[in-house]
């Protein structure tokens, strides 16, 4: 499968601090295997029993992963599972399977080792989407915790594109990330954030307040029990501080900008002249994208906290969330004219957020 980009680049660019569509609903797990063949590069499977079926030995750290990741509630419809030869590194087994598809959103690695985290992490952050990195990391919270462990490592990288989370066994990521897949699937079409939610087959961490604290200021994410009764998924952050909400909802408006162009580019029964007209004619068609995602409350009307931008500028009200606009065809350069090019469309966001504490202020009399 060849990428769009090359019809329809869409370029997003964060300017606050903080696929297909069932490509967003789906995990890949990779899994180092001995004697891999190119015929177990990139398998589907719709339960984890199917994993059995297809040999995979119930010890195998994939089917044990497979196991956490489809016990989530919603359970996610779709897992993809990759076996690669040791010979290879992660990330060049994530590039074998681009080569096949890039239908998933979440990747799990089975038996990774720090360095292979930071590689992989850092291959995903070069592509920058729409991938996700789950991993885990296990020992003491002072371990997790320090200047030089990984959580730290991947905070001062900065990357958008990597979620770790303090695990009993390593194969606890795989619940967390069913969770996220399961969600994605079950909420299409209403929006949905990750912290706070429960998270199936995996134990409450036995953690201080203030190791809960160090974690999380670490970007980490942790499942904890509030209150005796409520055991919960906490923040839901990706190691840029990013919520996991919002770097999935601009990956996932970013891939159907680029599918209703594609679908104006390929499908319409005219051409589009390089004039004013036809960018009006993008813009229309990408206001019908970005109108669902204000319905879907992932957008909302909210003043511009970035940096000027074309007829924007800092504190400007950005009805509805969105904004699009672009530069007159008479500026166009000859260069691009002759290449066929169209003006580049422009388009501000504002993502709506979503709360994640409260505090209540009672007055009362006697």
């Amino acid at each position: 499968m060849l990428s769009n980009d090359t019809i329809v680049r869409v370029n997003v660019t964060p300017t606050a601090p903080p696929a297909s569509t069932g490509a967003f609903e789906t995990g890949l797990i990779l899994f180092r295997k001995t004697g891999a063949t190119e015929a177990e590069r990139f398998r589907t499977y719709t339960a984890s029993r199917d994993l059995l079926e297809d040999g995979f030995a119930d010890t195998d750290e994939a089917y044990q992963a497979a196991v956490k990741y489809f016990s989530a509630t919603p359970s996610p419809a779709r897992l993809q599972v990759s076996c690669f030869p040791p010979s290879q590194t992660p990330a060049e087994a994530f590039e074998a399977v681009l080569d096949r598809s890039a239908d998933f959103y979440g990747v799990y690695l089975c038996g990774a080792a720090e360095a292979e985290i930071l590689a992989l992490a850092a291959k995903l952050q070069e592509l920058d989407g729409p991938f996700l990195l789950f991993y885990s990391v296990t020992g003491t919270a002072a371990e997790v915790t320090a200047p030089t462990a990984l959580l730290a490592r991947l905070k001062a990288s900065g990357t958008r594109r990597a979620l770790g989370f303090y695990a009993h066994v390593l194969t606890d990521m795989a619940a967390v990330m069913g969770t996220a897949m399961g969600l994605a699937s079950a909420r299409s079409d209403a929006a949905f954030a990750l912290c706070y939610k429960p998270v199936n087959a995996v134990e409450p961490a036995d953690l201080t307040e203030s190791q809960v604290a160090a974690i999380k200021g670490m970007n980490g994410n942790v499942y904890v029990t509030r209150g005796y009764t409520r055991s919960l998924l906490e923040n839901g952050a990706v190691a840029s501080g990013l919520r996991f909400d919002e770097v999935y909802y601009v990956d996932r408006i970013a891939s159907e900008l680029q599918a209703a162009a594609l679908e104006l580019l390929a499908d319409g029964e005219g051409k589009l002249p390089q004039t004013d007209e036809t960018s009006a004619v993008f813009q229309n068609a990408f206001t019908a994208v970005l109108a669902r995602f204000t319905a879907m409350d992932v957008l909302a009307t909210a003043p511009w906290r970035g940096q000027a931008a074309g007829p924007l500028n800092p504190g400007d009200t950005v009805e509805n969330g969105y904004l699009l606009w672009a530069d007159s065809y008479d500026t166009q350069s000859d260069a691009d004219r002759a290449a066929h090019k169209a003006m580049p469309i422009h388009a501000a966001l504002c993502l709506s957020g979503s709360v994640e504490s409260l505090v209540l202020d009672v007055d009362v009399t006697m």
